[in-house]
């Protein structure tokens, strides 16, 4: 599945990711940040640890995908909520 980096919040590792099905998927990168507009190619729709591609920069991104079918509010919710800690 491809999906394109839609909101950040690099501090946290944090970001949506707007999937080819027009859901978000939230997910927490452990190396080598995204940046807003990257494309990246992977297992979106399943929770747990995974793999990206990011296709924009060529790299391999290691990923733990801890929420996916997220309308655009929710998705914004659920990173405004993790970094007040809720």
């Amino acid at each position: 599945m491809r999906g394109q980096v839609y909101v950040e919040y690099r501090r946290l590792g944090f970001f949506a990711v707007q999937t080819e099905d027009n859901y978000f998927s939230i997910i927490e990168v452990q190396n080598k940040l995204p940046s807003l507009g990257n494309k990246l190619i992977g297992d979106l729709d399943s929770l747990g640890e995974k793999s990206l591609y990011n296709e924009t920069t060529q790299e391999e991104l290691n990923v733990f995908v801890i929420s996916t079918q997220l309308t655009l509010a929710e998705a914004k919710s659920y990173i405004k909520k993790a970094v007040r800690g809720i």
